[in-house]
């Protein structure tokens, strides 16, 4: 045989051979990892001793134990961190929440709130706290909340905190931006209250009586804009107003007192 095919054919048999002890050695390796981890997933190694949280206002520290605590003592490895975050934005005020594990031993929280947007006059009389998004945040207490802006909703509905308001108020709610602005306060007057149909259409009552029938929310700050140019076009003609009728922008009603 010739030598140069001998010597072909042992290295072949080398390369071979080193793939082969490549391959067991990656599984050797791969093996090891697994035992090693579900030891360690097992074990009290890395087993959650503390629980850090994000300082808030509205969340209670009750209610993060509440939903944290029965991660003391079990492994990071093993602990399910979505079941808790999902827990946490079941909470009313919670808008958004992150759970990360902390090797050796810890479980840190952060929480992200909502903040109290508007009041709500429910149909039973009851003031709910609301968020931006049409979020219900919670049952309160006159004069707790006092200084927003009011929605009253004239159609059926019973709040639940940590629930969403019906569509036709969620979008309303700009009306409720727009009425929180100094320039609103400034050129027109203070919204004692924001009315809210069951068919969506919005009504602003400002102080001293005057309405903005503002039909549909769409287009809002153009509707404004007209009803602050009759506003203060009235207010030179020292004539007050009963209401102006903006459901059609273009072609507003207007009745003076």
């Amino acid at each position: 045989m010739d030598e140069k095919i001998r010597d072909r054919r042992r290295l072949v048999t080398r390369q071979r051979g080193r793939r082969r002890a490549g391959l067991v050695l990656v599984a050797v390796v791969v093996l090891a990892a697994v035992g090693l981890f579900l030891w360690l997933r097992s074990s009290d190694v890395f087993a959650v001793e503390r629980v850090t949280a994000t300082v808030t206002q509205h969340v209670t520290d009750e209610q993060i134990a509440g939903l944290t605590t029965p991660a003391l003592g079990v492994s990071l490895l093993r602990l399910s961190t979505g079941a808790i975050k999902e827990g946490l934005l079941s909470l009313a005020y919670v808008r958004s929440a992150e759970v990360h594990r902390r090797f050796p031993d810890t479980l840190d929280v952060r929480l992200v709130e909502y903040e109290p947007f508007a009041r709500l006059n429910a149909q039973d009389g009851g003031i709910w706290l609301v968020a931006d998004d049409g979020r219900i945040l919670e049952k309160v207490r006159p004069p707790r909340g006092a200084g927003l802006p009011l929605v009253v909703y004239e159609g059926s509905l019973a709040p639940v905190a940590g629930e969403t308001l019906p569509e036709t108020i969620v979008t309303a709610l700009p009306a409720v931006e727009f009425a929180r602005t100094d320039d609103f306060r400034e050129d027109l007057a203070v919204a004692e209250r924001i009315v809210v149909s069951a068919a969506g259409t919005v009504v602003l009552a400002l102080k001293g009586g005057t309405e903005l029938r503002l039909g549909d929310p769409a287009g809002l700050e153009y509707k404004l804009t007209v009803a602050k140019d009759i506003f203060h076009r009235y207010l030179r003609d020292d004539q007050e107003i009963e209401y102006i009728d903006l459901s059609v922008p273009e072609r507003p009603a207007v009745k003076a007192r």
